[in-house]
C-alpha cells in the first residue's frame, strides 16, 4: 500500500442526492408549506412532508419516510414532531 493509499483510506465523497430508506426517521428543516404539507430539501433530494403546516416552516422537524424514488431523488414522509427552531438568528 502506498503512502497515498494510506492517506485516502476511509475517505469517500458525499452525494448531493442522498437515498432515504422507507421507515427511517430523519431530522430536516421545512423550507415551505402549502397549508397541509411542507417541502424539505436534503441536497438535491426533495421530500414532501405530510402534516407540516405553515407553523413548521424554517423549523427542524422529525419525519418518518413513507416512500422514496431513488431515480428522481424525491419522496414523501409524515411529520413526527417539531424538534428545533430556525437556524436563523432573530
Amino acid at each position: 500500500m502506498s503512502l497515498f493509499d494510506k492517506y485516502l483510506t476511509g475517505w469517500r465523497f458525499r452525494t448531493s442526492r442522498p437515498a432515504l430508506e422507507v421507515g427511517r426517521e430523519i431530522d430536516v428543516f421545512v423550507a415551505e408549506s402549502n397549508g397541509t404539507s411542507g417541502r424539505a430539501y436534503i441536497g438535491d433530494t426533495e421530500l414532501v412532508v405530510e402534516g407540516a403546516g405553515p407553523e413548521t416552516v424554517e423549523k427542524q422537524v422529525r419525519v418518518r419516510v413513507t416512500e422514496f424514488d431513488e431515480t428522481t431523488a424525491s419522496g414523501r414522509g409524515e411529520l413526527v414532531a417539531v424538534v428545533g427552531e430556525s437556524s436563523y438568528a432573530e
